[in-house]
């Protein structure tokens, strides 16, 4: 399978333009024993998972260890790679609703998630509540990313915002205080990350006002089968051995090399900010690796992403 890794490489092999390509991985907090073992060098971003909001405003940060963000700042640093805190996730987003509701918790929350970047000397803030469901969610959700940016920029504090493919709770006078917006083009029925779903959900946030240069696309580094079981690309590499051309092994939906192409590709066209990987700990490893294989931090060609928008 290692042999085609090359195709991706000529995707994006280096080139003149103005607009670099933002590849962001996230490690989860129980993939720390990773951390000395990340491709730093194929990476711009590096995304900490995660911290959870408390309906006071404060943090629940027992997850996010200081010696462990001292180390990742460590490694990042010298790799010109930025390291962020997520906040939220699946299964820890249950605060959000009843903090951001409420003018008094939601300037807690924000002053408590600054002054952790600061002491931990982060590049900036991931928000990925899964998910606003109700209006009233989603307006509160739009002040808490206003009030977030005001009080980052002086401080020089990036904000993302992770979100849904299907999503429609960020509304376009809010998209200016946000700095990229991660698409979660995955775990989408089954197949579960298809090409087509991709181009889908990237269309559905487009026509919501996002500008495509503060998209990215999400790309699952793991399989699912029809019951929802997830198996990592490591382990259905190790296990199957499937050609680039497949993207089902044993049951198990993936995005094979083909497959990685198309999407690599379709960035590339429509001049989206890059690509986003969950997550670095089901990478294989490696000759078979995904992201160390990849020269993805090259820059955009402005020509290609003139050709792309004209299509």
């Amino acid at each position: 399978m290692h042999r085609n890794l090359w195709v991706l490489c000529l995707l994006l092999s280096p080139l003149t333009g103005a607009q670099r390509t933002e590849v962001v991985g996230y490690l989860p907090h129980y993939r720390v024993d990773s951390l000395n073992a990340l491709p730093y060098d194929s990476l711009t971003d590096v995304i900490f998972f995660s911290v959870e909001p408390k309906v006071d405003g404060s943090i629940d940060s027992s997850d996010a260890k200081p010696a462990i963000l001292k180390k990742l700042r460590a490694m990042t640093t010298p790799k010109g790679v930025k390291l962020h805190l997520c906040v939220g996730g699946w299964r820890k987003s249950k605060g959000f609703s009843k903090m951001a509701a409420n003018l008094s918790t939601r300037t807690a929350f924000v002053r408590n998630l600054t002054a952790f970047l600061k002491t931990h000397q982060l590049d900036g803030a991931d928000l990925d509540w899964e998910h606003p469901r109700s209006k009233s969610e989603t307006v509160s959700f739009q002040k808490l990313i206003i009030e977030l940016k005001t009080v980052f920029r002086p401080h020089d504090l990036e904000l993302t915002v992770t979100v849904a493919g299907w999503g429609t709770y960020l509304h376009p006078e809010t998209v200016s205080f946000v700095d990229r917006i991660q698409i979660m083009a995955y775990d989408q029925g089954t197949p579960h990350a298809s090409f087509e779903d991709a181009v889908k959900a990237i269309e559905t946030w487009r026509l919501q006002g996002v500008p495509t240069e503060k998209l990215i696309l999400g790309l699952p580094l793991y399989g699912r089968n029809r019951e929802r079981v997830a198996r990592s690309y490591a382990r259905i590499i190790e296990e199957f051995d499937p050609p680039p051309s497949s993207d089902e092994a044993g049951g198990f939906h993936f995005n094979g090399i083909d497959t990685l192409t198309r999407k690599i590709r379709f960035v590339r066209k429509k001049g989206l900010a890059g690509v986003m990987f969950w997550e670095l700990g089901q990478d294989a490893k490696g000759k078979n690796s995904v992201v160390r294989t990849l020269p993805l931090r090259e820059d955009f060609s402005e020509n290609e992403k003139e050709k792309g928008n004209s299509r």
